[in-house]
């Protein structure tokens, strides 16, 4: 199913010569992941909005799970793969279970000019589980002249350090008209925004 997106960031005062590019940025940033993702479309309508208190964008067709997708990867060469029995080596184990497929055997990957290959079928992202990180991602790459460090409450004694152009006051995180569930800068998503 196929809705808008729309990521709004409630700040304190951005600097004025620093905001279209902050909000070109911030805008091409959010599609540019969701695309890369699956979750968009090259083509979709990506509108940037920014004021001197806000940042914001809106993706049109964004889906909410990107479709799983056939993977083919290069592992080791046959020869550094097997011992001299042909069983596997340490060097296969060690490298299978870095790329999260301990469970797999030599019997499980193909062989193709003297390489060891595996195919598998990797999950499609879920946009609630992946947005958090991404705006994340993006704000860290955002051409800001100088980045502000502030210290928020963390819902524990503890205070947390965030980064970021301005103290982050609000974020709006809408798929339709649902919420989506993320925290970033410290500040959960809401559907309300200041006029």
């Amino acid at each position: 199913m196929k809705q808008d997106l729309l990521i709004e960031l409630l700040t304190e005062e951005l600097p004025p010569k620093a905001l279209g590019k902050l909000s070109d940025a911030f805008s091409n940033g959010v599609h540019d992941a969701l695309v890369k993702l699956g979750l968009a479309a090259q083509d979709a309508k990506v509108h940037a909005y920014a004021t001197p208190r806000r940042l914001a964008v809106t993706v049109a067709d964004v889906v909410s799970q990107a479709a799983d997708v056939q993977k083919r990867e290069k592992i080791l060469p046959v020869k550094v793969g097997l011992d001299a029995e042909g069983n596997a080596s340490a060097s296969l184990v060690k490298k299978l279970t870095a790329m999260g497929f301990a469970d797999k055997t030599v019997a499980d990957l193909e062989i193709d000019n003297e390489t060891f290959f595996i195919t598998y079928t990797q999950k499609g992202a879920v946009l609630h589980e992946v947005l958090e990180k991404l705006l994340t991602d993006v704000a860290a790459k955002l051409p800001i002249p100088k980045v502000m460090t502030y210290q928020i409450h963390a819902g524990t004694t503890a205070e947390q350090d965030v980064s970021f152009v301005r103290p982050v006051k609000r974020v709006l995180a809408l798929f339709g008209a649902d919420v989506l569930p993320l925290t970033v800068f410290g500040v959960p998503a809401d559907r309300v925004t200041d006029g």
